[in-house]
């Protein structure tokens, strides 16, 4: 079976949705997300955006294949 994530915008949205799943009989669970791991849309656009300007300045490290490898755990 598949997953969907859902972000609501608010607690009404949220309350809403929780109303809806319930009503359709659809198991669901709820995971709070006390730890702020997710970035702000504008937070996420500036990484972005530090990032594009440290490739044009030339601020980039190339790395090894082994680097790669250890990088992704392989």
């Amino acid at each position: 079976m598949e997953s969907i994530t859902i972000y609501p915008k608010n607690e009404r949205q949220k309350s809403l949705l929780k109303s809806l799943l319930r009503e359709l009989k659809v198991h669901f669970e709820i995971e709070e997300n006390n730890n702020n791991t997710f970035l702000s849309e504008k937070d996420y656009y500036a990484k972005i955006d530090k990032s594009i300007a440290q490739a044009e300045n030339g601020k980039t490290k190339k790395l090894t294949k082994e680097e790669q490898k250890e990088f992704l755990g392989l």
